[in-house]
């Protein structure tokens, strides 16, 4: 059965501006955005701040007894185990697994609601900071699918129902994590593994880009993004120098 509370609208404004105050300091090194040309294509990233919603944070609001409790914790054994093993589309995939089945059973306090709420809205600033910069059709119908998805979160907490609050949010971040330099440096790389593989006998160079792709991939399995998404980004010039001057040669 969902559980309802309500939570007075001046509460809920209180508690944002008390959690959107100390994110300034989230990464203040770190870009908060990327985009690049490689491939025959614009690969563009949005750094994903802290405070999106995520199994282990969520896990201390489910029953200790519950089923979902002990699945949620298998799930995110597998996906640390898959990322060790370097299998991180694996990981990922668990990892957001585990996420949906916590969000059917989780029953977060408002701050933490609200916490989630001021991260989308990090995220939404982030990802229109980039969209001033050129044109990203997908990126934009991603920022606008999350800001839809967090301003109907935010009216369910001011009804009381924070179940569909917790489910929207859990929506809204797996769209915004759909941008992230991690998932969209996978994707990367596996476009450049393939242009690899289709080569029965690769060169030199695209010996020296697989090692690049091996170690990018190193790198996000350490959480390194920014360090895979370049070494990704030289494997995929080297990939095309080759390919350049093998048309060439015909």
């Amino acid at each position: 059965m969902t559980v309802l509370r309500r939570f007075p609208a001046r509460l809920l404004a209180l508690a944002a501006c008390s959690l959107i105050a100390p994110a300034c300091a989230d990464s203040p090194t770190a870009p908060n955005s990327f985009v690049h040309e490689a491939g025959g294509s614009v690969w563009v990233a949005v750094a994903v701040p802290e405070g999106l919603p995520e199994a282990k944070g969520w896990l201390p609001y489910l029953r200790a007894d519950a089923p979902e409790h002990a699945r949620v914790r298998q799930l995110a054994d597998e996906a640390s185990h898959a990322r060790r093993a370097g299998e991180l589309e694996a990981s990922a995939a668990l990892e957001a697994e585990a996420l949906r089945v916590a969000a059917a059973v989780a029953h977060p306090p408002a701050v933490k609601l609200l916490g989630a709420v001021a991260a989308l809205d990090r995220w939404g600033e982030r990802a229109g900071e980039r969209l001033e910069s050129g044109s990203f059709p997908e990126l934009e119908g991603a920022a606008a699918r999350v800001r839809e998805l967090r301003n109907a979160a935010r009216a369910d907490l001011v009804r009381g129902d924070t179940q569909s609050a917790v489910l929207r949010l859990v929506e809204a971040a797996e769209v915004a994590r759909g941008y992230a330099p991690a998932t969209v440096g996978l994707r990367l790389v596996a476009q450049a593994e393939r242009r690899i593989d289709a080569e029965a006998q690769p060169s030199q160079n695209l010996r020296r880009a697989r090692l690049l792709l091996r170690t990018a991939r190193e790198a996000m399995a350490q959480g390194d993004e920014t360090r895979a998404m370049k070494r990704a980004w030289y494997a995929l010039q080297l990939i095309e120098a080759e390919e350049k001057a093998a048309a060439a040669r015909e």
